[in-house]
């Protein structure tokens, strides 16, 4: 009898051991509660939608003739290369969060610990429709937009868990960047 509550007691052990799991177990499932994690959710889910936005503007800007040939060829790379991204950004949030679709940008700024201003979601693609300077207007709204972006990457090269993230991160600050000191001689001396 005494050899059966030993056994009962050191499988009740072993059960409860088995249910608190071990310190930097990477191989349990990935839950959107915990700290990293949360932000790699976070991050996936404001860096979507941020990139819908400049894909909109884009194409929005060249259908309003963007004319200078630098801007076009931004224009061109936003499209391919951030499509590019947000597929890549929903093909792990399907592997990592178990669902493709993204969750609620505002929610994710919060998260991130940014207003939609710090992530330069303040224009959209139907402010290009009634500018008179396409090319200006362009440079003007896509500028704070990219550093937003590059705001958002660096936030992920501190705090992302997950080193696609991070490696993505490292490729937004490079592109946008670049591309930011192109928009400025077309900003018509937008500092901001």
């Amino acid at each position: 009898m005494r050899k059966v509550v030993v056994i009962v007691m050191l499988a009740a052990v072993g059960i409860a051991a088995a249910g608190c799991g071990g310190r930097g177990d990477r191989t349990a499932p990935a839950t959107s509660t915990g700290g990293q994690v949360a932000f790699d959710q976070a991050f996936i889910d404001a860096m979507v939608p941020h990139h819908r936005s400049a894909i909109e503007m884009a194409r929005e800007a060249k259908a309003q003739g963007l004319s200078e040939p630098d801007l076009i060829e931004i224009a061109d790379a936003i499209e391919s290369t951030q499509q590019d991204e947000i597929n890549k950004m929903l093909q792990w949030r399907e592997e990592w969060f178990g669902s493709s679709s993204a969750g609620a940008e505002e929610q994710a700024l919060d998260i991130l610990g940014l207003s939609a201003a710090d992530a330069g979601m303040e224009h959209s693609a139907m402010e290009l429709s009634s500018a008179h300077d396409v090319d200006k207007a362009f440079a003007q709204m896509m500028i704070p937009h990219h550093r937003g972006a590059v705001r958002m990457a660096r936030l992920a090269q501190q705090r992302a868990n997950h080193d696609e993230i991070k490696n993505l991160a490292r490729a937004i600050i490079s592109a946008q960047e670049r591309e930011i000191e192109t928009m400025q001689m077309h900003a018509g001396g937008m500092q901001h």
